[in-house]
């Protein structure tokens, strides 16, 4: 077997294995980066097929074919970036440099002498372009991870590959090859040697990519309480700690403590299924009623906490009675329409000087007085007498 002819099946086996893998890894997720890369590299694979039976295919058919494949794999890659890193972003630029070079390829470089600058800069400048666009976009997004910062060095790699490959006519010395006697080229070796690279390189920086996303995936799945949806114990105490720590000394926020009434006769008389129903919906409520960059977390059986950001106390009450209002107009599968499911509040002002159990411990306190006063209501810290006893439920 041929120098050249080995390194194709290498490259198709590459191409494959790549695409398999970010399959595997991406199927029941969505980091859709993977499916857009699993059908970029299976391109790039039917790339290498073409240029293996170009021998056997009319010329202009086996460039345009092995062209349009390879423009497609890449296109589908820079999609696949464009889809992770910048969702947001419009694809009409993507799909506009695609169709352009498309269209000059099939219409012009064919017949174009061989080699000539002008020919090379048709068919290798179409590939740089695309991978600065797929650099630029990872560039753009500020993610700026060790894998991040992989995949963008590899596509920037990837582009000057590209780039100089373009300008190779401009230092040939002897005739080029026929497209049908590429694959028995010297330029077809070390071609196909740096395609081999470039594959690698651009699949682990993928799998790179999507290794970080799952991993993160998975914290961002164990830091939740997995009944109601908010943060669990431990995610809330760290994220509170840290959002007072960034406090400036004059700002403030509000801590909110809130226990369900009545929880565990809820749970004697119905079941605990009946239970954990009111507990998902009313860590839904409380999430959806949060403001902006607040906290909210499980820290108990029936106890759950919220951390505004703003300090302001009349904000933070109004944000209470909407999510009292909101339990009001819930109604249950579980529990009887004529059962109401209410909450009691207690409020706590605190800052940057405060360690995250004095505010609870303050919050708290308020909790206490609002259950000691008839429940279904909240009081603020300043207000609650010190607690004697356990608190009602």
């Amino acid at each position: 077997m041929r120098g050249a002819t080995f390194l194709l099946v290498i490259n198709f086996a590459i191409g494959l294995s790549f695409a398999a893998a970010f399959l595997l890894l991406t199927w029941r997720t969505d980091i859709r980066i993977g499916r857009w890369c699993a059908a970029g590299f299976l391109c790039a694979a039917a790339t290498v097929a073409v240029e293996a039976v170009v021998p056997f295919l009319p010329g202009r058919l086996a460039s345009a074919l092995s062209f349009s494949f390879l423009m497609l794999a890449v296109t589908l890659i820079v999609v696949g970036l464009a889809r992770h890193y910048r969702p947001d972003m419009s694809l009409r630029p993507i799909l506009a440099l695609f169709v352009l070079a498309e269209a000059v390829n099939l219409l012009l470089r064919y017949d174009l002498p061989r080699p000539s600058l002008i020919h090379a800069l048709i068919y290798q400048l179409p590939y740089a372009a695309m991978l600065a666009l797929g650099a630029g976009i990872v560039l753009a997004s500020g993610r700026r991870r060790l894998a991040d910062l992989a995949l963008l060095a590899v596509l920037a790699a990837g582009s000057l590959h590209f780039a100089f490959k373009a300008i190779v006519p401009l230092f040939a010395t002897g005739p080029a090859p026929d497209v049908r006697d590429y694959i028995l080229s010297i330029y077809a070796y070390y071609s196909q040697t740096m395609a081999a690279v470039l594959a690698l390189l651009l699949g682990l920086s993928v799998l790179g990519v999507i290794i970080a996303e799952l991993m993160a995936e998975t914290a961002r799945r164990l830091e939740r309480d997995s009944l109601s949806g908010v943060l669990s114990r431990a995610a809330f105490m760290e994220r509170a700690a840290a959002l007072l720590a960034a406090l400036r000394p004059e700002e403030r926020a509000c801590l909110v403590m809130c226990d369900l009434d009545h929880f565990k006769s809820i749970n004697d008389r119905f079941g605990h299924a009946a239970g954990d129903e009111v507990i998902r919906a009313f860590g839904g409520v409380l999430a959806e009623r949060a403001s902006v960059g607040a906290l909210c977390g499980r820290i108990g059986g029936e106890e759950f906490c919220l951390l505004l950001p703003e300090g302001d106390v009349g904000e933070a009450q109004r944000r209470i009675e909407a999510v009292r209002s909101a339990m009001d107009r819930l109604r249950y599968a579980l529990v009887p329409g004529e059962i109401r499911v209410t909450a009691s509040f207690g409020l706590a002002v605190t800052g940057r000087g405060e360690h995250i159990d004095e505010a609870l411990r303050r919050a708290d306190l308020a909790l206490y007085a609002a259950k000691a006063a008839g429940r279904d209501r909240h009081m603020l810290a300043q207000d609650a007498p010190e607690r004697r006893g356990g608190r009602a439920s």
